[in-house]
C-alpha cells in the first residue's frame, strides 16, 4: 500500500481529520452560485494594504474559593500586522486581558503582583472542562474587537486567523475582511461537490458557495476551498495544503473577487515544513505575529510562580 503523510504535525490538531468520515453536511449550503463547479485558477489580483490579526490563549491556573467554586486564571492577547508597500509592523500595541474565568459566586478580581490582576468574568458553563472551552470565545471575541478597530477601509484587507467570530454583541464588519479555517472539522459540501477538493491543484480554488446564518453562527457568509503551495510536495498526501476561506459581503460578485484575491494573496504567505510544523497554513506572518504575542503574554511558568505565590503568602516558592 502506498502511504502518505500529512504536512500538518499533529501535536497541533488534525487538519483534515472529518472530511474522511462517512457523514453527511451539517448546514445546507447553496452551491451552484459559480458554474461549473470546477477548479478554478484565478485572476492575478493584489490589495497593497494588509491587515494579519491573531490572537493566543493560555490557562496560567486553576483555583478555587473557599465555596468550592472554581475559576481559571488565563491570559489573552490579539494584535495585528499590517503590511503596507515599505513594511510589515505591528498595527498598534497589542491587546492583553487576564481573567478569572467562572460561572459567578466567585467574588471579585485576583490580585498576584504589581500589574498584574485577573479581573472577574462570568461565563456559562456546567462543569470544568466546559469553563475551559470558553477561553477560545473570549479570545475570539477581543480579537474581533481589536479588529473592528484597525482602522481598515475599502482600500485595505482585514485578514483573520480562523473562521469568522461574530460575538453576540458586536456589529457585523463593516471592513473587507476574510477568515480561513486550517483544521476542517465540519463538512459544508455534499460528496459528489466535496470530491474536487483533493483535485485542486496549488493556487486554484472550488467556487464560491454560499452558508446560512444558523445556530450560533450570526453571519451569512460566502466560502470556497483553496489549496495553498507545498514545498516539497512529497511524500504529503493529496489534502495536505488545503483550507476553507470565508468572507460576509453583501453580493456574490464582491465574493468571487475576495475569493480570487485570497488565492493571490495567501499563495505568497504559505509557509514550509522547514519553517512551521503546522506548514503550509499557518501563514507566514501570522506565525511571526504569535511570537510576538507570546512575548507579551509574559512566560507562564513565571506567572504561575506569582499566582502560588499570592494566594498562599509565606509559601517558599
Amino acid at each position: 500500500m502506498s502511504w502518505r503523510l500529512e504536512a500538518w504535525n499533529p501535536d497541533y490538531a488534525l487538519p483534515q481529520a472529518g472530511l474522511e468520515v462517512d457523514s453527511e453536511p451539517t448546514v445546507a449550503v447553496e452551491a451552484d452560485l459559480e458554474p461549473p463547479w470546477q477548479a478554478i485558477t484565478p485572476r492575478r489580483l493584489s490589495r497593497s494594504i494588509l491587515f494579519f490579526t491573531d490572537g493566543r490563549q493560555r490557562v496560567d491556573a486553576v483555583i478555587a474559593n473557599e465555596g468550592g467554586s472554581r475559576a481559571l486564571l488565563v491570559t489573552v492577547a490579539v494584535g495585528a500586522l499590517v503590511r503596507d508597500e515599505a513594511e510589515i509592523k505591528l498595527a498598534g500595541e497589542p491587546w492583553v486581558r487576564r481573567y478569572a474565568l467562572h460561572t459567578g459566586e466567585f467574588g471579585g478580581r485576583v490580585e498576584v503582583g504589581p500589574g498584574l490582576v485577573y479581573q472577574p468574568l462570568e461565563v456559562q458553563a456546567r462543569d470544568l472542562r466546559e469553563l475551559a472551552s470558553r477561553v477560545n470565545h473570549v479570545m475570539r471575541s477581543l480579537e474581533y474587537e481589536f479588529a473592528s478597530q484597525l482602522g481598515a477601509d475599502a482600500q485595505s484587507l482585514v485578514i483573520m486567523d480562523g473562521p469568522i467570530y461574530q460575538p453576540a454583541a458586536q456589529r457585523p464588519p463593516d471592513f473587507p475582511v476574510i477568515g480561513y479555517a486550517k483544521t476542517m472539522w465540519q463538512r459544508y459540501l455534499p460528496p459528489d461537490k466535496e470530491a474536487l477538493l483533493n483535485r485542486l491543484e496549488p493556487a486554484q480554488r472550488t467556487p464560491v458557495f454560499h452558508i446560512p446564518a444558523s445556530g450560533r453562527r450570526k453571519l451569512e457568509l460566502f466560502s470556497w476551498y483553496m489549496r495553498l503551495p507545498l514545498n516539497p510536495t512529497l511524500p504529503f498526501h493529496a489534502g495536505a495544503g488545503l483550507i476553507r476561506v470565508e468572507t460576509p459581503c453583501e453580493g456574490l460578485e464582491e465574493a468571487r473577487y475576495r475569493a480570487d484575491l485570497s488565492v493571490n494573496l495567501l499563495c505568497q504567505m504559505a509557509s514550509t515544513p522547514a519553517r512551521d510544523p503546522r506548514a503550509p497554513q499557518n501563514l507566514i506572518p501570522v506565525g511571526g505575529l504569535e511570537l510576538l504575542l507570546g512575548r507579551y503574554m509574559g512566560q507562564g511558568d513565571v506567572l504561575r510562580r506569582r499566582i502560588v505565590g499570592a494566594l498562599f503568602d509565606g509559601v517558599n516558592v
